[in-house]
């Protein structure tokens, strides 16, 4: 069991841009808020708007990482529950998370590049598979595919819904501070 008492608990959510990570993320503390009033949502863009701008090389991706592992950590021992949405898809973090955070659940959202593209709002995947972009997850920078605690699969088959269940249905049974859904 990966639950401390008097610990929060960190909901690691990653994945490949437009895997439904920040989708899940939201819809996933939303529903937590319900019941649990000590929730905060970091979504990776919006944190890295606020820790600045460290560039998207792996190593700039992995600095920025390790400092919302820290944020997530020093709010999970204030007792919150956070969910975290990120690429973050590094050996590296995977084991300093495990190493360092409490009540640690990761989630890998599993979703496959031909989905990827068909989602991709922004030309990331496009412009990258084209070489007008560089420093793209998934296509120029490898990534390491995590031994999550859970994994998502992220597709049309699954409904947010559904997936939303899965993962409360994996805190309630492993955590005394999680909602009964």
């Amino acid at each position: 069991m990966w639950v401390k008492e008097g610990y929060g608990l960190v909901l690691w959510l990653c994945g490949l841009a437009g895997s439904g990570k920040s989708t899940i993320g939201k819809a996933l503390y939303q529903q937590i808020k319900q019941e649990i009033p000590n929730v905060v949502y970091l979504d990776g863009d919006e944190l890295r708007d606020l820790l600045g701008d460290y560039g998207y090389s792996r190593e700039g991706r992995i600095e920025v990482a390790l400092k919302r592992s820290k944020f997530a950590k020093f709010l999970s021992q204030q007792g919150l529950v956070v969910v975290v949405t990120t690429i973050s898809l590094f050996d590296e973090i995977y084991k300093h998370n495990r190493a360092t955070l409490q009540n640690y659940l990761e989630v890998y959202i599993q979703c496959d590049l031909e989905e990827l593209i068909k989602r991709d709002q922004k030309g990331l995947y496009t412009k990258a598979l084209k070489g007008e972009i560089k420093d793209v997850v998934g296509v120029d920078i490898p990534f390491d595919k995590p031994n999550a605690d859970m994994v998502v699969e992220n597709t049309k088959k699954e409904s947010l819904k559904t997936n939303i269940q899965k993962i409360l249905e994996t805190i309630t049974i492993n955590s005394s501070i999680a909602p009964k859904s």
